[in-house]
């Protein structure tokens, strides 16, 4: 990560996520939630908080850089909650996640992920809802893994994969509930570029910088337009698709699914190796 994106003070009172000014318009969005960037509540909250900046038109917010403190993780899956009743994921983003989706991929804020690490399960939904993404050739992967743990993707991962790469290999990308390298995703359309990680920092905030630097209104008009020719996942479309996924993971069998997995990852939460290596957990005993 550059320095553009650590210096100064966070424009946001949250401990896991710093948004500060790169330059006049060009923001970077900072997810610092250790060890390996679950998403919980206050990393939900925070990521709110920055929608809630962007959209005071005093800020002057053009676009935004969505960025990790964590090489080997950019934004990772929603962290589980465990009960008698079973395993489940926290519901208040679930419930509030169909309305951020929507503005990230249909407000007027330019928003660009750069993918440095792991972006699975919510992580992957995060990334395919910005507008443009960019991934470190040598070590970013993306992954849904819903199926695998005997669910679906509940939060736009079915509708943007298709989107972008076409129902075949959304098919592929769905089903298989395995790690897409960056090469592998930018021919399939997933991402717009694989570049060196050592160029990675430098050709995202260069462009993200140009953008800002342009008038805002014509930035956002060909977004508008752009997003009008497209099928945008609706707020409401997401929030029915959640509800499928979640039912299934309530299952008898989609519980049977999970403990499995818990089990042979020694327990939850899943450890820093585990997490690094999640997808191996749906391969067959």
């Amino acid at each position: 990560m550059t320095n553009s994106g650590m210096a100064g003070e966070s424009l946001i009172r949250n401990d896991v996520v710093r948004l500060r000014e790169v330059s006049a318009g060009c923001f970077s969005v900072v997810i610092d939630n250790p060890p390996f960037n679950l998403v919980d509540s206050p990393v939900f909250g925070g990521l709110q908080s920055v929608r809630s900046f962007a959209e005071d038109p005093a800020n002057g917010v053009s676009v935004l850089v969505f960025e990790s403190a964590n090489p080997e993780f950019f934004i990772n899956h929603v962290g589980l909650d465990v009960s008698d009743e079973g395993v489940s994921e926290p519901l208040v983003i679930h419930q509030e996640w169909p309305a951020f989706s929507h503005w990230l991929s249909s407000g007027p804020v330019v928003t660009i992920a750069l993918l440095r690490g792991r972006a699975r399960g919510f992580g992957c939904e995060f990334a395919l809802s910005t507008d443009m993404r960019f991934a470190a050739r040598e070590n970013a992967r993306i992954a849904m893994l819903e199926v695998g743990f005997g669910a679906l993707p509940g939060g736009g991962g079915l509708e943007w994969s298709q989107l972008l790469a076409g129902r075949a290999r959304a098919m592929e990308f769905m089903l298989s509930s395995d790690d897409f390298d960056a090469d592998t995703a930018e021919r399939y359309g997933l991402v717009n570029r694989s570049i060196p990680d050592t160029e990675l920092d430098a050709y995202v905030h260069r462009l993200a910088r140009r953008i800002a630097s342009f008038n805002p209104a014509a930035v956002a008009t060909v977004k508008s337009y752009l997003t009008k020719r497209q099928a945008i996942p609706l707020p409401g479309e997401l929030a029915e698709i959640g509800a499928v996924a979640g039912s299934l993971l309530s299952t008898d069998a989609g519980q049977a699914v999970v403990a499995r997995i818990m089990a042979k990852a020694g327990g939850v939460p899943f450890g820093y190796q585990v997490e690094l290596d999640l997808p191996k957990l749906c391969d067959a005993d």
